[in-house]
Order: structure tokens, then sequence, then C-alpha cells
């Protein structure tokens, strides 16, 4: 049993050592404001339509059971400095799926700020990973991949 744990612990100490290499790329090719009544009030949500190709097979190894990958988006708003949403995630349970080759995907989650304006801000997206290992803890990174982007002024007015 002494051996068992023994060899576990050499496992979770060396796998954050393995190297590894992920790269992505994420293209908005569409991102639109609209504005809808969300909790009483009228509110800017953002739709975006997007590209994403990711090599994510480096981060798989003999320890990793499976990758949550996320696309961030992070902006700067009045009333606070860091803002992040995240639009869109997959687990990943093998090294055959970590290459993600998407088109034309939206964002699954709603997309919209604690104050009801997006329109003039800029975000930066970013896929950021996390491993969950078989033994020992969890790993994460985040890859920038796309630099600022406005966000639009909205294509509907609210209904007087």
């Amino acid at each position: 049993m002494t051996v068992i744990f023994g060899l576990l612990g050499a496992v979770a100490f060396v796998t954050p050592y393995l190297p590894s290499s992920p790269t992505a790329q994420i293209d908005i090719q569409n991102l639109q404001v609209g504005i809808y009544e969300y909790g009483g009030s009228w509110n800017e949500f953002a739709f975006a339509l997007m590209d994403v190709d990711a090599d994510l097979t480096s981060l798989f190894n003999w320890n990793a059971k499976q990758l949550f990958v996320t696309i961030v988006a992070e902006y700067e708003s009045m009333t606070h400095d860091t803002n992040q949403v995240v639009i869109w995630d997959i687990v990943i349970r093998s090294k055959e799926d970590a290459h993600i080759a998407l088109k034309q995907v939206r964002n699954k989650y709603n997309f919209h700020d604690i104050t009801p304006s997006l329109s003039g801000l800029n975000a930066t997206y970013s896929l950021h990973w996390d491993i969950m290992p078989h033994v020992g803890g969890l790993r994460n990174g985040v890859i920038k991949a796309i630099k600022g982007i406005k966000f639009p002024a909205p294509e509907n007015e609210p209904p007087m």
C-alpha cells in the first residue's frame, strides 16, 4: 500500500513539469448588441459569432483525465476595472478530441454586463483551460487569442 501511495505521490509531483505547448486562434466574425428586458429593466446583450481553432493535444498525458475549456471575454467598464464573462465552453475527454476546429459558433451563455450597457467597450477574447488529472492538483492556463474588439451600438431600441 505504501508503494502505491508513493507512486501516486510521484505522479502528482511530476505531472505539472511535463512540457506542453497548446495553441489557439479565436476569430470573432460578427459581434452584435441588442437591448432586451432582463430583471425588470432594459439591458444590452451581446451575441458573438466566432471561429475557434485550438490544438490542446499537448496538454494530454498519462495523468490527464479531461480538459475543461472556456472562451472568456474580458473588458473594463465604468464601474469595474475587470469584467470576465464565460461565453462558451467544452469538456474534452480524450487526446483525439483535443483539436477544436469550429466555424460560425455562437456564444453558449448570456453575454451581458452587470451595468445595462456594453456598447463602446473593448473586449479581449482568450481561451482558458483546466486539466483535471487522475492524481494530483488541477492545472490551468490561458491562451490570449485576440485583442480588443469594440462592442457596437445596439441594433434595436427598447419599446416605450
